[in-house]
This record gives C-alpha cells, structure tokens and sequence, in this order.
C-alpha cells in the first residue's frame, strides 16, 4: 500500500505538470517501465512496483476525466480536481489501513509486556512460559517471542565478582531509581525529596544445601512502595566481611550529597532506615550480637547472663548515641569498623528495632509458648487451650478481606506466620484470653498488646509514645515475676544432659558417671506482682 501510494503520488504529480493530451500520449517514465518485464527492470523499479490494472485505474479515470473536459475553458483546473480526488482517496485508504496495523502493534505490545508482568508476578518458571509462548504462537499470535528469556528481557550476561566470599553482582543504584521513578505518573517531577529505605537479610535457596543470599535491597518511599535490588551475593554461608556493601555505600552517599537528576530537575535524596533483623544488623554494623553481654545497640549496659539468655535493666541506662558509637567509647560492643559509618546518617536512630522477628515472632510467640508448654505454675489446662482455639476459630467470619490469614487453633501454633501473631497481638488475643488466663498474667498481656497497638497507629504514636513507653518498661521489668527467669525448666534440663555427653560412644555411661547433674530449679520463689503500678488503661 505504500509503494501503491508513493507511485501514484509521483505520477499525478508529473501530470498536473503536463497537459491532458501529453498524458495521453507519453505517459511518465514512470508509467512506462511498469510495461517492461520484470527482468528488464532496475532493482529500485522492481521496490517501486504497482500492478498494471492498479495504473489503468488511476490514468483511465485521469484520462476520462480529461476527455470530458476537453472543451471546457478551465480544462488545466478541472482535470488538477480530479487528479487531487484520486490522491485523497488513496490517501484515506491508506490511513485506515494504517490506523488498523498501528492497533495491531499496540495489542501486540500489550499482550507482550502484560505477559512479562503476569510472569513476573506468580513467578511462573521459565520452562512452562516457554511452552505457553509456543502455543500462542501454534495460534496466530506470531509477534511473540519463542523463549521466556527473550520475554523477560533476562540479560545474557552479568558482571559476577568474587567478594566477601561470596558471588556477587551490582545494579547501579542511580539507575534503578530512574527506572523506578519512570512507573510513577508524571507528577513525581515535582518532589523535593525522596526518601529511600533499605533492608540487608540472609536468605536460604534450598533445603537440600546450604546455599544462600545476602541481598541488599532498597524501597522507594512512595505511594505505592518500589523495591528493587541494588546487591545480590551468593555463596555457601554469610558474607565473610562488609565489602558487599562498599559499593552500594558509595553511590548513596554520593546521591545523598548531591541528589538525582531526573528529568531536567534536581531531586534531593534521605535516607529514611536500614531495616534488619538482630542479626543481620549486628552483622552490617560489625557490633557484638543481641544475646551478649554488651549486645545492646541501644544502651551502654552489661547484661545478666542467665541460662542462654542475657538480661537488660530499663531503669539508669546511658544510651547510645550517634557520636559514642562513631568514636567506639565501649570497645566491648564493636568488632571493627563498618562501611555504613560513611554515611551521613545516625548509626543508633536510623536502625530501627525490628517489628516483625522480635514483637510477633520474638515475645507474643514466647508468650504462647509459655502459655500452652511451660511450667505448670503458669501453663493452662488442656480443656482451656481447646476454649482458645474454638474462639479463634469462632472469629474466622469475622475477619475481613485485609487480613491474609484467618485465625487458627492453638493446636497449628508451631505453623503460625508472622502476621498471624501479629493478629492475636494487636486484634484477637484481648478477646479470646479474657477470663481464660488469670487476672495478673492477662492484665500482663494486656500492657504489651495495648503499648504495640500505640506504637503500631501513625495517629496514636504521636499523642501516646510516652504512655506506650511506660507500659513496655513495666511488661519488662515484671515479666520475669511472673514467669521466672527461665519458663521451660525441663527443656533446658535436656540441653544440660546433651552437654553431658563428651563423645559419641556410650553416651548413656556419660551421664550415669557425670557429677552434679542434679540441676534442680527452683524457679518461683518471688511472690506473683501486684498490678497495682500497672499504668493505668483507661486512656487508650
């Protein structure tokens, strides 16, 4: 249709040049060669071909619309009005045409990139997306390509070094951001500022190896969230240095002294967190871990070592702060130095505590624990955990779409999620424990759970920090009134008689022979609290 329309172009334009008999008589070269077989043509002629009965269409109505007007007066004029009506029909043709095919290829380009997202999304494998592509190929669908890596995009080749003992490769972060920022709509032109975050975790790969990730990740502070990878390190164990995070510490330190530029304006970049669980941020910040003596990357005390587990005071702390620990005042806490120190950043505030691992998967599930398998003295009977687990479950219906999960019974407390202790935390556990557990071990809970529930609400943080601050600092300090120092008296006894056992021959004559074993624990003899200084929760 294009060579249709650039021929007839050139050849009514040669005529409105030339008078109607001259047309007749010597039609343009043009015309001419389209007489000539094919064999006698130039190749350019060949690319510009149109069919003879398509010529005769066009010149036959030049030519009739010619002899009709031979006699007329405006002759030139009349037959440049017909010439001018066989250009507009062709053009109309040819832009309808056109206008289907550029549909065509927007359909083609929609289901292509909406495969991708679908892919991406369910994580589909790439061996089952190849053989879905073939199939629509098998169908019409042609423009598609054959191999899920042609789809996706999957780079052939990645730039993997050998660092901190593991594989690793890098994304610029510079140029993720850009790419993040083009999904948003055009009014991300006029921020001022932006706020990133970052998390730094392990993650196994297999169950059958010990293969496993360290990734570095960075969120997009916007509506919605983006998270990208800007480091990836693979490898048998846990990095065995901080070089993985040396490149990534440059760029963001060069975007928060400088900004992004981003389409044609200067974007000012913060960094908002580092978010890790214990161990991986003991692990980036190259201090001594949670569970030692002077683990606490929130105060300069000595812990209580008592039986695996360190205890903290919460009364006359010395806290931390950002100058003590870029100077290292309490060489105890530090194994060396960290990369994340070059930032400009507050290296105690700007590592906020972890929610998720020590909140819910930490304190409510040892709390459960405590309940339904520790001491007598304060577990509940069996009839009493079938109560609970008939209440939770009794919830179910009313548990709307924005929670994930439904409740469960006590009974799949060790297939409990996070977010499903984070729901008997903050939701379910105030309605289904009352007048189950005694007085004093709920009005326990109860601080917990109405402190988390404060701290958790962007609206009641503001106005209640200090009242969810008291409430912590008293489920703390009276805790282990209630429940003892150690709540699971017979299964550290197992680990006493495990570490009995020197040697893999005769381990039963082992312990027979070992001296002072009688590790009796004599765990209550504080008397159970008055929950008369229980701040008081009426307020909330």
């Amino acid at each position: 249709m294009h060579r249709r329309y650039v021929h007839a172009w050139r050849t009514t334009r040669q005529a409105m040049t030339k008078s109607p008999t001259h047309l007749e008589c010597n039609p343009p070269a043009e015309v001419q060669s389209l007489d000539l077989p094919l064999e006698e043509q130039s190749q350019d002629d060949v690319d510009k071909e149109v069919t003879s009965a398509d010529m005769e269409m066009i010149c036959g109505e030049y030519s009739s619309d010619m002899e009709h007007h031979l006699h007329s007066e405006n002759v030139e004029e009349q037959s440049r009005a017909a010439t001018w009506e066989v250009i507009n029909s062709l053009n109309e043709s040819l832009g309808s045409d056109l206008e289907e095919e550029a549909e065509d290829d927007s359909r083609d380009l929609s289901l292509a990139a909406e495969l991708s997202t679908w892919a991406s999304e369910h994580q589909i494998k790439h061996n089952a997306l190849d053989n879905l592509l073939k199939l629509l190929q098998r169908h019409g669908h042609n423009e598609l390509p054959s191999t899920a890596r042609t789809l996706l995009h999957t780079p052939r080749q990645l730039d993997v070094k050998q660092i901190s003992g593991m594989e690793y490769v890098y994304f610029p972060l510079t140029q993720k951001l850009q790419e993040a920022l083009d999904s948003y709509s055009p009014d991300v032109t006029e921020l001022h500022c932006l706020d990133l975050s970052f998390n730094i975790d392990g993650l196994p790969l297999y169950k059958s190896s010990k293969t496993c990730m360290w990734p570095v990740l960075c969120a997009v502070m916007l509506d919605p969230v983006t998270i990208f990878p800007t480091a990836l390190t693979s490898g048998v164990s846990r990095p065995t240095d901080l070089g993985f995070l040396e490149d990534t510490v440059r760029e963001l330190g060069h975007l928060m002294n400088h900004g992004i530029h981003y389409r044609g304006r200067k974007i000012k970049v913060n960094l908002r967190c580092f978010v890790c669980d214990a161990p991986a941020r003991a692990l980036v910040k190259n201090i001594k871990l949670f569970s030692g003596y002077f683990g606490c990357d929130r105060c300069e005390q000595k812990g209580e070592w008592f039986n695996r587990v360190t205890y903290q005071e919460t009364a006359d702390l010395k806290l931390r702060t950002d100058e003590t620990f870029r100077n290292q005042t309490q060489v105890q806490h530090h194994h060396g130095n960290t990369p994340l120190a070059h930032l400009p950043i507050d290296m105690v505030q700007n590592f906020p505590i972890d929610y998720m691992h020590q909140a819910c998967l930490g304190v409510m599930k040892r709390l459960l624990l405590i309940w339904t398998r520790g001491d007598r003295v304060v577990r509940v009977s069996a009839s009493q955990i079938l109560e609970i687990s008939a209440r939770l479950r009794s919830l179910q219906k009313c548990i709307p779409s924005t929670f994930v999960r439904k409740p469960r019974g006590l009974e799949e407390l060790e297939r409990w999620k996070a977010t499903e202790f984070r729901q008997f935390l903050l939701y379910t556990g105030k309605i289904v424990l009352k007048g189950i557990l005694p007085n004093d071990m709920y009005l326990h809970f109860l601080s917990f759970s109405v402190a988390m529930v404060i701290l958790v609400c962007p609206s009641l943080v503001q106005q209640h920090s200090k009242y969810a601050k008291e409430l912590l600092n008293y489920f703390v300090e009276k805790g282990r009134n209630l429940y003892g120092k150690d709540a699971f008296m017979f299964e550290n006894y197992l680990q006493t008689l495990k570490r009995m056992v020197r040697s893999g021959r005769n381990p039963l004559v082992q312990k027979q022979t070992e001296k002072n074993s009688n590790c009796r624990e004599n765990l209550f003899k504080e008397p159970r609290l008055s929950y008369n200084a229980l701040p008081s929760l009426q307020s909330t």
